[in-house]
């Protein structure tokens, strides 16, 4: 499910949907990515856990802000104007 699809369907992603796809990556990176996205409040519900051994993070309830939507939203636009900007290219000729 989309980031946003939760949030548009009433509910949070469950700590064991979040394991599921953080396992599919480096512990290290996955905890640097889930921070990183607190620190730019493109999410809430994560928390910095630091120890002897390292740093982790905690989360419970993580849920998408109105930041993190305009992202997708303005980051999908982007990606858009990029493609229609290459086919244009490629049909105007000396572009």
């Amino acid at each position: 499910m989309a980031g946003d699809d939760y949030l548009k369907q009433g509910k949070a992603i469950s700590n064991e949907e979040l394991d599921e796809i953080g396992g599919q990556y480096n512990q290290q990176y996955w905890n640097y990515v889930l921070l990183n996205m607190s620190e730019q409040d493109y999410i809430t519900g994560n928390t910095q856990v630091k120890a002897l051994g390292g740093t982790s993070i905690k989360y419970n309830n993580l849920q998408i802000t109105p930041t993190g939507i305009e992202y997708l939203f303005s980051n999908s636009m982007m990606e858009r104007v990029k493609r229609t900007l290459k086919d244009i290219k490629g049909i105007i000729p000396g572009m």
